[in-house]
């Protein structure tokens, strides 16, 4: 990887090898060096490694939490700013994301603008950081919906 100013260096630890590799080309396109880790045991070694920004982080991963790569992340880049990704929203596991310093906790499929506004891209970089953000997982994307609209959370 060539040497990327570190602002614009983001990692997305995602064990959905079709998602992740599709996130990292679409930040890639938007001027981002993006780089992926399928296996969240390595997450910390590669933040340790590239020292990224930013960080978005799949919630469900086979043999680790995302909130554990995000507590093992905080140990290497304690001032990494993250986005935790998650196809099973609930209010308790969005609340301790939170605690533990993501910026938001979006639903999947979320695409790269929709995390990057997370990220506050506008504010980034600009003297005026990010705040945490809180809101219900609701929606069109709204979790357990049943297609035809009947159903819910």
């Amino acid at each position: 990887m060539k040497s990327a100013e570190p602002n614009k260096i983001i990692l997305v630890v995602d064990d959905d090898d079709i998602f992740r590799d599709r996130l990292v080309r679409a930040l890639k396109v938007r001027g981002y060096e993006a780089i992926g880790c399928a296996d969240p045991n390595q997450a910390a070694g590669v933040a340790a490694q590239y020292h990224p920004a930013r960080a978005v982080i799949d919630l469900r991963m086979p043999d680790k939490s995302g909130l554990d790569v995000l507590r093992d992340l905080r140990t290497v880049r304690p001032d990494l700013k993250v986005v935790m990704l998650t196809g099973y929203g609930n209010i308790p596991t969005a609340i301790e994301a939170v605690r533990l310093g993501a910026l938001d906790y979006l639903t999947k499929p979320a695409d790269a603008d929709q995390i990057l506004a997370a990220f506050g891209q506008h504010d980034f970089g600009r003297g005026r950081a990010p705040q945490p953000r809180l809101r219900p997982v609701t929606g069109a994307r709204r979790v357990g919906a049943h297609p035809a609209g009947v159903g819910g959370l």
